[in-house]
């Protein structure tokens, strides 16, 4: 082999050398790849979270006394939706990278004035799918049932109290093709109340 042939092939396989090892490059080419995160959450709303569902009346009709055989606690459920947005052309839709499953997230609140927190930290299971390039919507509980029956919210009930909150939820999955980890915030703020007393309010 002449030593020009010898060249061209040492160049070819250094180059290929060079691609192959800026496709490992998880610093540069990975990050860059594409971004998955909260889009929407609650419509872009609000959420008012009733500690206690009032059935269909307050009061009994005849006197001032609190109705309460069709009172009961609902858990909060809350819609989101999930973008999985390539960054540029290295992912198309179809194509064998970018597909992310998502399967727990977490939530903590932290109150306005500071005070104790309304519900305590938790993590909960989900398995969403997000293609690359798609938008995906999933429900997730925000506020469990248990508790509305425990301090503070407990002692909210048929009274005109309210507690101010913002929650943080953190999701955490994983790209399927490749079972590199991800994990991504959004924020929503949670008002707390009894609102059929909250409203009767002056």
């Amino acid at each position: 082999m002449s030593a020009m042939k010898k060249y061209a092939a040492l160049s070819i396989y250094m180059l290929a050398l060079a691609t192959l090892a800026a496709g490992c490059d998880e610093d540069s080419s990975y990050d860059q790849r594409t971004v998955v995160y909260v889009s929407n959450i609650n419509d872009g709303m609000p959420f008012m979270s009733d500690v206690l569902h009032q059935g269909d009346s307050l009061y009994y009709s005849d006197t001032m006394i609190f109705k309460l055989e069709d009172d009961f606690i609902e858990e909060d459920w809350i819609k989101i939706e999930i973008h999985n947005r390539p960054y540029n052309s290295i992912v198309e839709p179809g194509a064998s990278l970018g597909d992310f499953l998502i399967t727990s997230y977490e939530v903590s609140f932290v109150r306005d004035d500071g005070g104790a927190v309304p519900v305590r930290a938790f993590r909960g299971e989900m398995s969403t799918h997000v293609p690359a390039n798609s938008k995906v919507e999933a429900y997730i509980v925000l506020v469990p049932l248990v508790s509305k029956t425990i301090e503070p919210l407990v002692s909210m009930q048929y009274s005109n109290n309210e507690i101010f909150s913002n929650a943080r939820l953190t999701f955490r999955g994983h790209e399927i093709q490749t079972n590199r980890e991800i994990a991504f915030s959004a924020g929503l703020h949670v008002n707390f109340a009894d609102p059929l007393i909250v409203g009767r309010r002056e």
